[in-house]
């Protein structure tokens, strides 16, 4: 079961904390208020699914870097606002279905989470998909969002990276979709998002991700490491402190 929260969360989680750091940076105020907000309840989704289990600050500040079982292209720094938007809308497609499948839960504890934050994340999914819409509109659109797809792809469904324990949730009562399943649905809406773009067959991805022992297998990157030691730094100057 921990194994398999830390799955939920990490991702949220991460993200989330990337998603701060546009905070008084967005491309317009709108859009600057809205991630800003939509970091908040990403780290909020973290924070209850972590309450299941223990502690939220134990799991956050206290594990190894390794147990982190966030995906890969969560951890990558913000290169710029259109990686940002494009990297979060493959990532609320991803979480959406995720989401979805614990409605049908059969532990309550997981249901009834999914019950609040699928109302934010259909937020989250409409907010991005107006954007990449209206960016599409004109064709220099089109050409700066082709040219990160080109650059980020195959990081981008580092989502679907998994190792044997995560497997076995996949098609049980406590998560009731299979990971063919939750990949064939994704892999169908993202193909829609962008219909500008040409795909590889959704076969080689397939074949690519579950061949992946990155992240989510505790194999860290630098950029992770750097991260971790910087959402670590005010808590390890006194650990034992009392807030």
């Amino acid at each position: 079961m921990k194994e398999f929260i830390f799955y939920l969360a990490d991702d949220d989680l991460i993200l989330g904390y990337r998603d701060c750091e546009w905070t008084g940076f967005g491309p317009f105020l709108e859009e600057d208020l809205a991630l800003s907000s939509i970091a908040q309840d990403e780290i909020s989704h973290a924070s209850m699914f972590y309450e299941i289990i223990g502690n939220p600050d134990d799991f956050v500040y206290k594990r190894e870097a390794f147990e982190f079982k966030n995906a890969y292209i969560l951890e990558l720094e913000n290169e710029d606002y259109i990686f940002t938007l494009i990297r979060h809308l493959f990532y609320d497609e991803f979480d959406y279905i995720r989401i979805s499948a614990l409605l049908r839960s059969n532990n309550n504890e997981l249901k009834s989470r999914a019950e609040k934050i699928i109302l934010e994340e259909d937020y989250h999914l409409k907010h991005f998909r107006v954007l990449l819409n209206r960016l599409v509109q004109k064709e220099e659109g089109i050409k700066v969002i082709s040219q990160t797809l080109n650059k980020y792809l195959y990081d981008l469904f580092t989502l679907f990276e998994i190792n044997d324990k995560i497997l076995n949730f996949y098609n049980s009562p406590l998560f009731p979709i299979s990971y063919d399943e939750h990949f064939e649905r994704f892999y169908e809406t993202i193909t829609k998002n962008f219909n500008f773009y040409k795909f590889p067959p959704k076969e080689e991805i397939l074949n690519y991700v579950r061949n992946l022992k990155f992240s989510r297998n505790g194999n860290k990157s630098e950029v992770f490491m750097k991260f971790y030691n910087t959402f670590r730094e005010v808590f390890l100057i006194e650990p034992d402190a009392k807030w």
